[in-house]
């Protein structure tokens, strides 16, 4: 089952530091909103697997968390409270070898005790640290617009929308079959890349760090100066922006208007809801039941 939850992510263009202090950010916010979980499992973090020698799995506290983080050196962090269906998880992670590029994002179980809005943490770490972006988005939809092959979709979502193009996807090292894949290439919900590990996600609250511009195909002038936007709050460390009351949950009607006027603002490209039908149909087609208006 695909929790409809609200996730957030925050890229940053080199890791974070100390992490120590990003780490008790996040303690900080999710003790303010009354779900900060007694203990985490700590996993072999960012690539540093030699920090942990024997230990498989480190059961701490979040005060005991933020000391192995200095002690150590830690340049990320990936803890969890399990997979169950109350279960909540974080990773600060970089790129390693393609760059020191950084990740921060969560997982939530559908009962999870978790915040709907993570703006508090979102600008909290944004103000303290130099970033790319920061975003919030309904998890459902996420999946459901990114899911890009035919089995995972068909098992996830039912039928495939009939003018959607298939493609092949050959095994390049020859040890699985090839795959039947889904052109998401003009969903109004996908991602795209910016550099290796880093991508920009159409929300419908989107905070821009500095370095975002660098990838942007306009400039902040040209997005100050659009007048779709609910709302907009220049600040010396983002450039906040919320183009819908929540978070997208439809990729038509005016919700998939406005991803597609995010799509051509920043990046000059394009979109398309159902597939194949080259604009924005007014009316809710296809997709989960939950996100049906």
């Amino acid at each position: 089952m695909i929790p409809n939850r609200h996730y957030f992510q925050i890229s940053f263009p080199s890791s974070p530091a100390p992490i120590s202090d990003v780490w008790r950010t996040l303690v900080s916010c999710l003790r303010g909103w009354n779900c900060l979980p007694q203990w985490f499992y700590v996993s072999q973090i960012a690539g540093h697997p030699e920090i942990f020698h024997s230990e498989e799995r480190l059961k701490l506290t979040p005060e005991e968390i933020a000391s192995l983080a200095g002690e150590r050196g830690l340049k990320g962090f990936s803890v969890n409270t399990g997979y169950g269906t109350r279960s909540i998880a974080f990773q600060l992670s970089n790129m390693k070898e393609l760059g020191n590029q950084s990740i921060f994002d969560c997982r939530i179980s559908e009962k999870a005790p978790a915040p709907d809005d993570w703006t508090k943490l979102i600008e909290a770490i944004m103000i303290q640290w130099p970033c790319i972006g920061g975003w919030q988005w309904d998890h459902l939809y996420r999946v459901w617009q990114w899911a890009c092959t035919v089995d995972g979709y068909e098992r996830n979502f039912g039928v495939i929308p009939p003018e959607t193009r298939i493609y092949p996807q050959k095994d390049v090292a020859g040890m699985s079959p090839d795959r039947e894949m889904v052109d998401i290439s003009k969903n109004p919900g996908r991602i795209r890349d910016l550099i290796p590990g880093i991508y920009f996600v159409p929300t419908a609250e989107m905070w821009l760090g500095p370095h975002f511009w660098q990838y942007a195909k306009c400039t902040k002038e040209e997005v100050l100066a659009a007048d779709f936007f609910l709302e907009k709050r220049d600040t010396p460390h983002f450039l906040y922006l919320k183009s819908w009351p929540q978070p997208f949950t439809r990729p038509d009607g005016e919700q998939g208007r406005q991803q597609q006027r995010l799509w051509k603002l920043l990046f000059h490209e394009d979109c398309e809801w159902p597939p194949g039908s080259g604009t924005i149909r007014d009316e809710p087609m296809y997709g989960p039941p939950e996100l049906m208006p």
